[in-house]
Order: C-alpha cells, then sequence, then structure tokens
C-alpha cells in the first residue's frame, strides 16, 4: 500500500509529466503481457500441427502450461524490477524541481511575516467570535419582541371580541338616543323663547303667568 507521501509525489510527478508514471507502466505491463500470451499461443498452435511427428498432445499441453506459469513468474519478478528503476530512478521529481505555480513556494516567509499572519488570523477569530455574540444578542430581542407583539395581539383580540363589541354598539345607540333627545329639548326650548318674545311685544301675559292663571281658576 502506497504511503500518503508517496501519493504526493505521485500527483507531482502527474502534473510534472502530464500523465501517471503509474498509470504508464500499467499500460506498458498490458502490452508485454499480452506479446507473451500471443507468443505462447503461436508456439501451442505450432506444436499441436506436428503431433504426428511423436508428440502427444498430453504432453504439449502440459509442456505449455508449465511454460505460461514460468513466463508469468519471471515476467513478474522483471517487471517489478523494471518498474522500481522508472519510478525511482526515471521518473522521480526530483524535490528542488517545482512547477511554475508553485513557484510562490520557493521562497518561504520570514519569522515576522509568520508572526503577522498568525495575529491577523487571530484577529479574524474574534471578530467572528463577536459577531456571533451579537447575532445571538439580537436573536433574544427579536424573541422578546415577539413575546410582546404576542401579548399585545392577545390584549387586542381580547378588547375586539364579541360580547366587547355588542356592549360597544349598544352604548353607541344610547348615546346616539341621548343626542336625540338633547336636540329635541333645545328646539323646544328655542321654541318657548320665541314664543315668549312674541307675547311680550303684544302685551300678552308671560307662559308663565298663563300658566298660573289656568291653576288658580
Amino acid at each position: 500500500m502506497a504511503s500518503r507521501s508517496d501519493m504526493r509525489n505521485e500527483q507531482y510527478e502527474a502534473q510534472f509529466f502530464e500523465f501517471s508514471p503509474s498509470s504508464f507502466l500499467e499500460g506498458v505491463k498490458g502490452i508485454i503481457l499480452d506479446r507473451l500470451c500471443e507468443a505462447v499461443d503461436h508456439l501451442e498452435s505450432h506444436l499441436s500441427k506436428v503431433q504426428g511427428e511423436g508428440l502427444p498432445h498430453e504432453e504439449v499441453q502440459q509442456g505449455i502450461n508449465l511454460l505460461r506459469q514460468q513466463t508469468d513468474t519471471n515476467f513478474t519478478k522483471t517487471f517489478q524490477k523494471f518498474e522500481s528503476h522508472i519510478l525511482e530512478s526515471i521518473m522521480n521529481v526530483p524535490p528542488h524541481i517545482l512547477l511554475p505555480t508553485d513557484m510562490e513556494q520557493a521562497t518561504q516567509p520570514s519569522t515576522s511575516e509568520i508572526i503577522k499572519v498568525n495575529t491577523e488570523i487571530e484577529k479574524l477569530h474574534m471578530e467572528l467570535k463577536n459577531e456571533k455574540y451579537l447575532h445571538a444578542k439580537l436573536e433574544e430581542e427579536l424573541q422578546d419582541i415577539d413575546l410582546v407583539l404576542g401579548e399585545q395581539q392577545k390584549v387586542l383580540n381580547d378588547t375586539l371580541s364579541e360580547s366587547r363589541m355588542a356592549n360597544f354598539e349598544e352604548a353607541k345607540e344610547k348615546l346616539v338616543l341621548i343626542q336625540g333627545i338633547e336636540s329635541e329639548t333645545h328646539s323646544a326650548g328655542a321654541r318657548v323663547q320665541e314664543v315668549t318674545k312674541l307675547l311680550k311685544m303684544e302685551g300678552a301675559n308671560s307662559p308663565l303667568q298663563i300658566l298660573e292663571t289656568d291653576v288658580f281658576k
């Protein structure tokens, strides 16, 4: 299993060569295996044609199977050495080689720059903490406002209940009736004053005198 550093190196090599070295070697391995299989198949076909010359089919088959096993074993050992040489000596990007996109990494930051960056990060952390605190306080205030609005709505609903609206309409009708009586009283008083004034001008007794005369008859 490849280590994490090997995986990072392979990723960097893939960027540098614009292809993956391990994938490239897998392709080469597949081509060689195909050629070996074709060669063994060709040999088996050739030997099967000379069976009449004293080569039994069973012996030919056993020999071909043994050849395949030995070929696979030898190829695996040889290719492992070949693969290690390619990956470690040919397609291995040295640590001092940087891609153009990584050239900024060639210059390491100074201690003062690191301290400055850390200070800015700490400042941002503090600002974020303050923002979270203010957000929490605003949430609490919004909850209080919602509670007050709920109480006000409840009072308003109680005020505008059906029974209260009925009492309000009844009081309104009584007020209108009282205003009508007062208006009629004022009108009657005004008419009495006019009649009294008219009687005085004609020399007749006042309404009070007329009332007294009628009473003491």
